[in-house]
Order: C-alpha cells, then structure tokens, then sequence
C-alpha cells in the first residue's frame, strides 16, 4: 500500500514538476527592464519611445506575469499592457496571452525556444480588426534582450513588418 501512495504522490507531481523546469528557461525575464521602443503603424509611420516591464514568477510559479507601460516624454504611463506566461507540458510549448486593459483587444501567443530565440506565433484582435502576429525575443542576455514583431491585418497576405521592436535593458 506505501508504494501504491508513493507512487500516486509522485505521478500527481510530475505535471507540476514539467511545469516548473520548462518555464525556468525563461528566467531571463523575471525582474525590471527598461525599454526602448519603435512602432510602425498600420499607416506606416513611425513612432519612437520609452517603455517599461516589472515580471515576476505568479500562481506558485506555474506562470510569469509580465506588466507593461509605455511612457510619455515626462515619464508618465500612457498605455498598459500585460501577459500572462505558461508552459503547456502536452504540446510542449508556451502559451501567452496579451491583453490590453482599457484597450479593445487581445493576443493569444503560442511561443517556442529555437536556435537561442524565443519564436512566436499569434492571433488576435485590436481597434483595426483581427490580425496575425509572428515575432522573437533574440540576443537575450542576463542583462538585456531584443524583440521584434510583425503584424498582418489581412490573414497573412500582407506583413506590416517591424510593427514593433524592442531593445531591452534591465533595470539594476
């Protein structure tokens, strides 16, 4: 019978286990980072600046919460944003879901590791409509990471490319 229970105890604890060792590969974006960020717009514009991210580990470390504010020139938060991270053990990779309060929309985001990147794939919707989304978080470091983002609002067939891009910096 003790083996039967030793048995059971460990079988329900390996799914947390998986959980846990799979998310600890993005580590790197748990504390305060600064960020530098440049936006094309679906007219094409251009708009250039300064950011804010504070993630940390949620729900008994079974997911990453990562809250984002973009700032005015004055330092004041003019937009949020915040993610929710996890690691789905079946289908092996991570499911992220941006949403935006305040703001029509949200992003559902399925994301894997390849070849030292961090690749993603999602769908969602915004004030223009629904869209596509692909992106990577790349030249991660202890201290710093990039990502860049394009986004289509037509099914795939045209890409706004660089609709965002970010240079990260954490804050020490």
């Amino acid at each position: 019978m003790r083996i039967i229970m030793i048995t059971l105890i460990t079988l329900c604890a390996l799914p947390s286990l998986a959980q846990e060792t799979s998310l600890k590969t993005l580590d790197f974006f748990v504390g305060e980072w600064s960020l530098i960020t440049t936006g094309t717009q679906p007219d094409g514009s251009l708009v250039k600046g300064k950011a804010r991210s504070k993630v940390k580990y949620i729900l008994d470390g079974h997911a990453i919460e990562d809250d984002y504010y973009d700032l005015n020139e004055n330092g004041d938060v003019v937009f949020r944003g915040i993610s929710i991270r996890s690691y789905n053990r079946n289908t092996k990779r991570f499911q992220i879901v941006w949403v935006m309060p305040g703001v029509k929309g949200i992003t559902d985001i399925d994301a894997e590791w390849k070849d030292g990147k961090l690749v993603s794939t999602g769908k969602g919707y915004d004030g223009y409509g629904e869209f596509l989304e692909r992106f990577e978080y790349y030249d991660i470091t202890k201290d710093t990471y990039k990502f860049k983002m394009d986004r289509s609002y037509d099914g795939g067939n045209h890409w706004i490319e660089n609709f965002s891009r970010i240079e990260a910096k954490r804050v020490k």
